[in-house]
Parts: structure tokens; C-alpha cells; sequence
């Protein structure tokens, strides 16, 4: 799979979904590796959770599959639509770490890699 999508809108697990149905392949993304905003995981924790982080779990939440031991607070963060146009860029395994690097030196030095694309039901898991 090569996809590239801002995640804006319908968060990190509605645009990694869209990804996962469009190749017919599963988006495994390791929650503790993706990068958050600030005091955004504080804000979370204190109960400052948008409205539409709600709706957008309602609409998907059931092809999203999650750890037990995940918090409620970081799935909202996951789903919140509020990323300031955040990428969800997928390319070929042996291709990812030459590209972050040159992602990291053109400026972006909290681009991480999130995870992988594994042969699996068109979902999103959590791990």
C-alpha cells in the first residue's frame, strides 16, 4: 500500500480505516507512538474531550479494534477530528525509514512511524 491522507475530520482512526478498506489490508498502529500535540494527553485525562471525537467513534468504532488496557482519554485523542492537518503516510516497509528521515529533515521533526500494514480484514487494531 502507498496512501497519503491529511487526518482531519474523522481523526487517526477514521482516516487509517479509510486507508485499510481502500487496500483491503489491516492498519496495526501502536498507540504509544503517535505523536500528541502539547498538553493535549493533560487535557484528555482532565475530561476536555470533543464532541465530535464522540460522533466519529459512533460512526466507526466497531472496524477499530483496541487493547483492554488502552485509556478512554487516548481513544478520544485518536478519533478527535482537531489534528492541524496531521499526515497518515503508508509506503512500502523497506521504504519507510529513508522517508521519515527526509520528512524529519525538511522540518518535521515529530513524524513518527506509527505502525504497519499486515494482510488482515479492512480494520484498524490498536496495539
Amino acid at each position: 500500500m502507498h496512501a497519503v491522507t491529511d487526518v482531519t475530520g474523522f481523526g487517526l482512526f477514521g482516516h487509517g480505516l479509510e486507508m485499510a478498506r481502500g487496500s483491503d489490508l489491516m492498519l496495526r498502529i501502536e498507540a504509544a507512538t503517535v505523536p500528541l500535540l502539547g498538553e493535549a494527553a493533560a487535557l484528555a485525562r482532565a475530561g476536555f474531550i470533543t464532541g465530535a471525537s464522540h460522533r466519529n467513534w459512533d460512526s466507526y468504532g466497531a472496524e477499530v479494534e483496541l487493547p483492554v488496557e488502552l485509556p478512554e482519554w487516548q481513544r478520544h485523542l485518536l478519533a478527535d477530528p482537531q489534528t492541524s492537518g496531521g499526515l497518515l503516510v503508508a509506503v512500502a516497509r523497506e521504504r519507510a525509514e529513508a522517508l521519515l528521515a527526509e520528512i524529519q529533515a525538511a522540518g518535521y521533526p515529530a513524524a513518527r512511524l506509527i505502525g504497519d500494514v499486515v494482510a488482515g480484514p479492512p480494520r484498524v487494531r490498536i496495539i
